[in-house]
């Protein structure tokens, strides 16, 4: 597996956990307590940072070439 399919992989996953997140999240599922709410909405601002970061790394080995 080279490295652009790795890191494709990667992203495909973290946005398909947090869809699956955002799902759980808008049906209600394992929600409850205003506690679970806050950890669901913590995983789910996990991911979005995550994916922030490789795509600023990415830009930025963008720019380099």
């Amino acid at each position: 597996m080279s490295m652009k399919d790795f890191i494709s992989e990667i992203i495909s996953r973290t946005r398909d956990a947090q869809k699956d997140l955002a799902d759980t999240l808008t049906a209600g599922n394992n929600v409850n307590s205003f506690d679970d709410y806050q950890r669901l909405v913590g995983r789910y601002d996990g991911f979005t940072a995550v994916l922030d970061i490789i795509d600023s790394i990415l830009r930025e080995d963008d720019e380099d070439l």
